[in-house]
């Protein structure tokens, strides 16, 4: 039906305030019609004018959301898992910030144009992901380094968002208010812990808030506890100023009182970073602009508060008052103690992996790739006596040597690109350019960078999943305030809206399937590991086979646990094949290889069994299993040429296992013995001597060695003592009779 002009005015006029069905009414027509109308160009002008008109409502959402989304970034845990805190806290992260990144290009869709505030940080940072993606190609393990990267590049695109979303001081205001509040619920959650026994949140090394350990809830509590220093310094205002001041000051206290509590050095070597570096920009703040109004009366009170706040919590605990300073000051003392403790495992782990560094000193191991090989380095400079069976440390516990040995000098000079911008940028932000508000937030993000810096020389915080997004955050607020200056935009053609999209909504489904089948992985471990301890082994392998059905990538524990399961079933074939699936991603990894070539042994396999204990004892030459395994072998081998009268083979067997295992009294007798056969009597006495020496009532041994001094090296008198001893022992030994009648003879 053609409509008349007048017809189609009056849809178009209505479009807005009524649906197409009640437009034909009014009209009397189709409604085919009217939507025939309305898909015109009038009409898309009108949606379009409709979805600019709710870009600031969506923004708001969007701003709201995403400060919430760091609000709730810490607290993220799943209770069931046996990495209840990391893990889960990982997948939040990276799903959320894929999810939030899709939601700012929808923004742009409707503008048809895409706009990024230009900053000198892009480069870098995507130089330095860019690098850590292409070492993984050379890397031995590339799960272990893909793990890592998908979280740092996750991390590097939140530094985007911040970057080109929190344009307004006032939104950077409130992102930094909320960090600040997640900081300090962390912070009274340890405290209750601490103070009260709060359990409903487990813990490994308590008070470690939401973190699981400690060290690692210290690294948040360090970055963000300077940003109340911040918001005190920001405050102007009068009415209500020392309300906030006091409050803000009390809330930084409590952070400190939990700093306390957790009696990490390193969190207390880093916190005095902060105060001295704190200090540096404040004299700065000072010397360049005199009339800045920073500090008065209401804020001096407000900080004798949270002192008496302070020096009244450090000194409770669990069973109420206690020396807390006490305590602190002895904890204190020992941080620079170089020979004992922590400090000294670390400090010889640093010097094992410099070694590690000049072996692969341009390009490193790979991403992730440290802890796999740094089992053969464990003693290359100094011998680590931490590293064995049960503890082998995963990182180095310092981030730059860690990065150095798996990216080269070539990541460490894209790190240095990265610290060059940053210190620039901090260095224009505080300066007089700035109007002192803007400085005094600034200062407050930057002690914390330094802070968590100063941290990442003793641990390992850019391993773990807040540390490294909350600092990219937090550089995303630096290099908002120093591009707004100029708000200078990159254009970006309309038509890459869509492409970039379609990518990115790929990979958040892979993201979030990858996440999803981890987490079912980690769900069948406790499982695994319940069946362990009841010794149902079979029921242990169908577990593990579910696990593996989830995540066919995790191969660090699990093949252990299976391989000691088919070694109890006596299907040593199947053991092996479990643990050389490890040996496949962790070549240097002991417990494995002991337990490999433990199933060789059994099956009969001497050669390959020894070969795995070889490799062993070159990771850990004085591992005494790997010894006692190969002196086994050797001692059976030789007692195999006994019985074939090769006695010559028996004996240089016995001296092998002997060397490997030297205090094994049972192996030295057998030497002797085999020594006796061959008329070296001198060798077979010392062997002899060396099984009483280890074993004073070895009755047997004192028997030979006195019938060798007697009858062959004319030592008359050790030779009585000896068979004296042997009678005194055990009277019923073989021979008492003859034994005594030879004491008769020569004891006169």
């Amino acid at each position: 039906m053609q409509l008349s002009n007048k017809k189609i005015k009056y849809i178009r006029r209505q479009a807005s305030q009524k649906t197409p069905g009640e437009i034909a009414e009014d009209l009397r027509i189709n409604i085919k019609d009217v939507r025939k109308v309305l898909r015109g160009p009038a009409y898309k002008n009108l949606f379009k004018r409709v979805l600019l008109k709710m870009i600031p409502i969506l923004d708001g959402i969007f701003h709201w959301g995403l400060i919430s989304f760091l609000f709730l970034a810490p607290f993220i845990i799943l209770r069931k898992l046996p990495d209840y805190a990391d893990l889960p806290k990982s997948a939040f992260i990276q799903i959320g910030v894929v999810f939030l990144f899709l939601l700012f290009l929808s923004r742009f869709w409707v503008k048809k144009k895409f706009l990024i505030l230009q900053s000198p940080l892009y480069l870098p940072i995507f130089a330095f992901i860019l690098w850590a993606l292409i070492s993984l190609i050379y890397a031995h393990n590339k799960y272990e380094g893909f793990t890592i990267w998908i979280h740092w590049a996750a991390s590097a695109l939140m530094f985007f968002l911040v970057i080109n979303i929190f344009k307004e001081e006032k939104w950077i205001f409130r992102l930094l208010v909320v960090i600040f509040s997640s900081g300090f619920l962390c912070a009274m959650i340890g405290i209750a812990q601490y103070l009260f026994k709060l359990s409903w949140i487990p813990q490994v090394a308590a008070p470690a808030s939401t973190f699981a350990n400690k060290n690692m809830a210290v690294h948040y509590i360090i970055l963000t506890l300077p940003l109340g220093a911040g918001f005190i310094l920001n405050n102007k205002h009068k009415i209500g100023g020392w309300i906030f001041s006091t409050i803000m000051s009390i809330m930084a206290g409590l952070m400190i009182v939990f700093l306390a509590f957790t009696k990490t050095r390193a969190g207390w070597v880093a916190l005095m970073a902060e105060f001295l570096f704190f200090i540096f920009l404040l004299v700065k703040e000072r010397l360049q602009d005199k009339n800045a109004h920073c500090w008065d009366l209401k804020k001096s009170m407000a900080l004798v508060l949270a002192i008496i706040t302070i020096l009244i919590i450090i000194n409770l605990g669990p069973k109420g008052f206690k020396k807390g300073f006490r305590q602190i000051f002895t904890r204190a003392s020992t941080i620079m103690d170089f020979k004992r403790g922590k400090l000294n495992i670390r400090l010889i782990m640093w010097r094992n992996t410099i070694e590690m560094i000049n072996d692969n000193f341009w390009i490193g191991k790979g991403l992730g790739n440290h802890k796999v090989f740094y089992p053969v380095y464990n003693q290359k400079v100094i011998k680590n006596f931490a590293f064995g069976e049960r503890l082998q440390l995963t990182n180095v516990h310092n981030d730059y040597l860690q990065t150095f040995a798996e990216l080269g000098i070539v990541g460490i000079l894209l790190l240095c690109w990265i610290g060059f911008w940053v210190i620039k940028i901090i260095v224009n932000i505080t300066s007089s350019l700035y109007p002192a508000n803007t400085r005094f937030l600034a200062n407050g993000i930057i002690v914390g960078i330094v802070g968590l810096l100063v941290n990442a020389c003793f641990s390992f915080p850019f391993q773990c999943a807040i540390p490294p997004f909350m600092c990219m955050t937090f550089l995303g607020i630096l290099g908002s305030l120093y591009a707004n200056r100029n708000k200078t935009y990159y254009t970006i053609s309309g038509s890459m809206i869509p492409i970039t999209g379609l990518i990115f909504t790929l990979g958040l489904s892979q993201l979030i399937q990858f996440h999803y089948s981890d987490i079912k992985f980690e769900y069948h471990l406790p499982r695994v590991a319940f069946l362990e301890r009841k010794q149902k082994w079979e029921n242990v392998i169908a577990e593990g086979k579910k696990a593996y059905q989830c995540n066919p990538y995790r191969s660090r524990k699990l093949p252990l646990i299976m391989g000691e399961a088919y070694n109890k079933m006596g299907n040593y074939s199947k053991s092996i094949e479990a643990l050389q699936r490890l040996i496949t991603d962790y070549p240097y990894c002991m417990n494995a290889l002991l337990n490999i070539g433990a199933a060789y042994y059994k099956m009969g396999d001497d050669k390959r069994a020894l070969e795995a204990f070889d490799t062993v004892l070159r990771i850990k030459p004085d591992y005494y299993k790997a010894h006692n395994n190969i002196a086994e072998i050797y001692n059976n081998k030789a007692k195999i040429y006994m019985k074939q009268k090769k006695i010559q083979k028996a004996y240089e067997k016995f001296k092998i296992a002997a060397k490997s295992t030297p205090r094994n009294s049972l192996i030295h007798f057998n030497m002797g013995i085999a020594a006796m056969n061959m008329m070296q009597y001198d060798e077979a006495a010392g062997a002899l001597d060396k099984a009483i020496q280890l074993k004073p009532g070895y009755d047997l041994a004192h028997k030979m060695l006195g019938i060798i001094y007697l009858r062959f090296l004319n030592k008359e008198k050790e030779g009585v003592y000896h068979l004296k001893k042997a009678l005194e022992i055990n009277p019923g030994i073989e021979d008492a009779t003859k034994i005594q009648k030879m004491i008769e003879i020569h004891d006169r």
